[in-house]
């Protein structure tokens, strides 16, 4: 049988095939690949499976054009790298890896004498030895595991070799299986080694008798062999620039030098993570455009960090301050992505994330004048939801539900009364706690312009079913609805609908009656608030019908009542404690009857005291809701006794404080703490995180403390690039943020060649695995799906309302309260922090400045971004690169002047910016052919095309 095996990193064109080429069409778009692992024949020097080679001329696009030559990593001549490669089928071997400087060009005979030497091998994956170095091949990496066994993923050190460098090296590895005949030293090498398993070789097999054909025909003295071949950019040994911090360190891109890829406030705590074995500090320095040190120091070492498995270092640069681009360079490493110094990191996140919503809205047509990207407009789905009848086995004398009004839940086109409850909350309650938070007209929703604010209109809509799951005779809530099968993941809008016939509310339970209690008394209170008493009475009526039902209940919703079965079709959402949802429940209703002065207040208060969780906080999520209720209790005017109010914020602020050692005691800024939660990483972690920020948003109201909001800042970094996966998690932001998520109509339209940008994907999650794409068998941290896998990775890659609600919440959180703090005063505004040491540092903080006077500032943001970009009829402002330069940005601060612009990464010039040119990547060709808005980044100045873009610029 075949052995499989492929490069991964640096990665070979056959992987970007795999990796790209499903969601990518026309130039520049390799032919989908979906046997990557499969190359064990060969042309010339970069493998070939069937009628389909890697070399060139037969390396083209999807248009039969050559494919443009795209260095997929940046090193340094002679440095040592990382290479990880797969075994998908392992047939014992070892690997190879040679250099040539010709590009395209290469042929067999300029790798040899090129070689790639072993350093070490790094154990990427399973507990077993470190394969030795081979003295007498100091080029092979021998491989672990044995024929068959379950170790797949192998990452070694190799040193570059002197002499080979340049813009065009090809880097060909070659697996050498060891299954047919036994490669010449393979007996010296074992025998000499008695520490490693007998399995790992065959002793008895003829020698395998070199020269190998280089067509990777098979024989019983020619073993099986799998070729790739990967584009690298391949820098001279840098010159020294001298500089007062000393000489610089070469600034080759490195995987392992991790850091917040928007960037940080000018006077926030800046602390980047280093990947490394080391167990001696490290040095690293920060460095400019030019090259220039500007900063430098030594790392702490953290060492092992559990919940990735990583040995890591922290480089804290909070001592840098000035605005500007940087790049964070550890000694013998490398370089981290580029990141920003700037006074506004995420002006446009609040109304993207915000926009999630509008996007899944069913039961009415979604209209690109609404949407951010309008490439996702869409007539209704599910319009029929307005008579959905119950699943048979309950409710058999019931009309049907009126369920039309809706968001889609998360992918799929479900929705579940608990999870909508805790997303509904969180949205209302930034507003509750800052009434100017998502005002009308910041949204440029269909309601915008009505006077009321922007994220109540829209809560309100994506909650009118909440009501009509109260069925008609007077039971408890249907629990959710959706299709009795799931859906495919690429449709149509008219297929879906099709669906209809086949969708029903499932069975009841409490916390789903709890929870229409609770999203109607809420809503209620508000729009009272705005004298929409008519409309408010309907959703008090519905909150106290609910509420009355609920209580004395205590049924657990069962996927074997009136349902077509666990996780058929939708989501279950079972919740086994009651007692938190009558908690929170009790909380709203008591809210909004001491509000408008109902009879029924008392009973609401004292369910709620009564209850073992009144003024307590913890984690919360769908399921568990007693933070929810207690938050509110601090964010609403009520009529608690000083007591009940001190434990409350007594509690808020413990809570806090236990988030704030998280983050210090993590190899990561997570701040979850990794044991607390039982050595896993929860479905949805990155929910959890930013629920977390909230908390300590609550804590910063209630103290005045500035480090609070500094640690919010800290959670961003991990969500932003500083996590062990080195990617950041909300689409859309950084140099390597997620470009793919498990969403139904979004993969229809764009797949992963593109994707709303604002979107947060749940995380890793190792605690429930039951896709087929999350990875088993790792670590918490690093159990995450790759790229282009979006339909397959619902376990950790999905996103749903009740993610990107909180994103909202903190996204608007830092722009209109952290970022006036930090930045406002010119940095003047409050006490900075000081850095608390991890309990695992063997190196001691340097303390960190203060900064007075102490007192919570009063002051807030004197402007808000517009609904949508602005076209200026000519006047200069801030364009946007990513929208062609034909729209100004929509912060204010950006479009106030070029300085300003140049930090916010855009180009200061009267908008639309005329077309010129187009930007080309292969030789003879003219713009005639070229969208300009299928890569606005690159076809609208010459400077992005020939600097970052890579291409060469062709005048119109």
């Amino acid at each position: 049988a075949d052995a499989h095996g492929y490069l991964a990193s640096p990665r070979s064109r056959n992987v970007y095939a795999h990796e790209v080429g499903p969601g990518c069409s026309g130039a520049n778009c390799p032919p989908a690949e979906y046997c990557h692992h499969c190359l064990n024949l060969n042309e010339n020097v970069c493998g070939k499976f069937g009628s389909r080679s890697y070399d060139d001329p037969n390396w083209v696009d999807n248009n039969g054009n050559p494919m443009p030559w795209m260095p997929q990593e940046e090193y340094v001549e002679g440095q040592s790298i990382r290479v990880r490669s797969y075994l998908d089928t392992h047939h014992n071997g070892h690997m190879e890896i040679r250099a040539c400087n010709k590009g395209s060009a290469c042929t067999p005979a300029d790798f040899e004498g090129n070689e790639l030497i072993f350093v070490k091998d790094l154990v990427y994956e399973g507990n077993h030895p470190a394969m030795p170095k081979d003295p007498n091949y100091p080029y092979r990496g021998m491989y672990a595991g044995g024929q068959g066994g379950s170790i797949k993923w192998f990452e070694f050190e190799y040193e570059l070799p002197q002499g080979i460098y340049g813009d065009h090296v090809m880097l060909q590895w070659k697996y050498i299986t060891a299954n047919s005949c036994s490669p010449p030293g393979y007996s010296e090498y074992f025998s000499n080694k008695p520490f490693l398993p007998s399995s790992y070789w065959t002793p008895g097999l003829s020698e395998c008798i070199p020269p190998y054909p280089n067509s990777g025909q098979r024989s019983s003295v020619w073993p099986e062999i799998f070729f790739n071949c990967a584009e690298v950019k391949i820098l001279p040994s840098a010159p020294v620039v001298p500089t007062p911090h000393g000489r610089s360190y070469p600034a080759n891109k490195s995987e392992f030098v991790r850091v917040n890829q928007v960037g940080y406030l000018r006077f926030a705590t800046k602390v980047g993570v280093i990947v490394d074995l080391s167990t001696s500090p490290i040095g690293w320095q920060i460095q400019n455009h030019s090259g220039s040190v500007v900063l430098s120091g030594v790392t702490t070492v953290y060492g092992d960090d559990a919940a990735s498995g990583d040995h890591v270092h922290k480089a804290d640069f909070t001592a840098l301050n000035e605005l500007g681009a940087y790049r964070l360079v550890a000694e013998g490493i490398g370089s981290s992505f580029e990141f920003n110094i700037a006074t506004s990191l995420y002006p446009d996140l609040p109304h993207e994330a915000m926009n999630y919503f509008y996007f899944h809205r069913m039961g009415e047509d979604i209209l690109a004048e609404h949407l951010i990207d309008g490439r996702y407009a869409r007539t209704a789905l599910h319009p029929g939801d307005s008579s959905v009848p119950p699943y048979n086995g309950w409710c058999v004398s019931c009309a049907n539900f009126d369920l039309k009004g809706s968001w889609a839940d998360a992918g799929d086109f479900g929705i579940y009364t608990v999870n909508h409850a805790i997303s509904a909350w969180t949205l209302l309650n930034v507003h509750e706690m800052f009434p100017e938070a998502f005002q009308d007209g910041s949204l440029n929703i269909p309601e915008s312009g009505n006077i009321f604010a922007d994220v109540l209109d829209e809560v309100d809509y994506g909650s009118r079913f909440v009501r009509g799951m109260l069925p008609s005779d007077g039971g408890l809530a249907s629990h959710k609805a959706h299709n009795h099968a799931w859906s495919a993941f690429t449709i149509t809008v008219a297929g879906e609908n099709a669906a209809q016939s086949s969708r029903s509310a499932m069975g009841p339970s409490t916390p789903a009656t709890y929870a229409v209690a609770r999203v109607n008394g809420q809503l209620a209170r508000m729009w009272y608030a705005q004298g929409h008493d008519s409309h408010a009475d309907v959703l008090w009526s519905a909150a106290v019908d609910a509420w009355n039902r609920a209580y004395g209940t205590n049924q657990v919703y069962s996927a074997s009542v009136a349902s077509p079965g666990s996780a058929v079709g939708g989501g279950d959402y079972s919740d086994g404690q009651i007692g938190d949802d009558l908690y929170a429940a009790a909380c709203e209703m008591y809210l909004t009857a001491l509000a408008i002065g109902d009879s029924g207040m008392q009973t609401y208060k004292d369910a709620m005291r009564g209850s073992i969780f009144f003024t307590k906080i913890d984690q919360w999520d769908w399921a568990t809701v007693t933070g929810a209720g207690t938050l509110s209790l601090f964010a609403v005017a009520n009529d608690l006794t000083s007591e009940d109010k001190i434990a409350i914020e007594t509690n808020i602020v413990s809570f806090a404080n236990s988030i704030k050692d998280s983050i210090d005691s993590e190899g990561y800024p997570s701040n979850l703490d990794f044991q607390e939660f039982g050595g896993k990483y929860p479905w949805g972690s990155n929910s959890f995180i930013m629920n977390r920020a909230i908390a300590l948003a609550y804590a910063y109201e209630i103290t005045g403390d500035v480090s609070y909001q500094d640690y919010i800042l800290r959670t961003l970094d991990y969500v932003m690039g500083v996590n062990a996966m080195h990617i950041s998690y909300v689409t859309g932001y950084g140099t390597k943020a997620e470009t793919d998520t498990h969403d139904r109509w979004a993969w229809t339209i764009g797949q992963d060649a593109f994707w709303p940008r604002g979107w947060l994907s749940g995380g890793p999650n190792n605690e429930l695995i039951n896709d087929y794409a999350t990875p088993p068998g790792v670590t918490a941290a690093k159990s995450y799906a790759g790229p282009g896998t979006a339909p397959h990775a619902w376990g950790s890659k999905e996103n749903t309302v009740n993610w990107n609600a909180p994103l909202a919440w903190v996204a608007w959180y830092v722009e209109n309260k952290i970022v006036p703090n930090f930045e406002g005063c010119d940095g003047n505004c409050a006490s900075k922090p000081t850095l608390k040491p991890t309990t695992k540092s063997t190196t001691k903080q340097s303390t960190k400045p203060t900064l007075n006077p102490t007192t919570k500032p009063t002051f807030k943001p004197t402007t808000k971004p517009t609904s949508k970009p602005v076209s200026t009829g000519g006047s200069p402002c801030c364009a946007d690169r990513n929208a062609g330069y034909q729209a100004c940005m929509r912060s204010d601060w950006c479009n106030m002047s070029s300085t300003n612009c140049s930090h916010c990464n855009g180009y200061f010039t009267p908008v639309p910016l005329e077309i010129t040119g187009c930007c080309l990547w292969w030789s003879g060709g003219d713009c005639s052919n070229v969208i300009h808005s299928s890569n606005p980044g690159c076809h609208y100045r010459k400077s992005d095309c020939e600097g970052s873009c890579g291409g060469t610029w062709s005048p119109l």
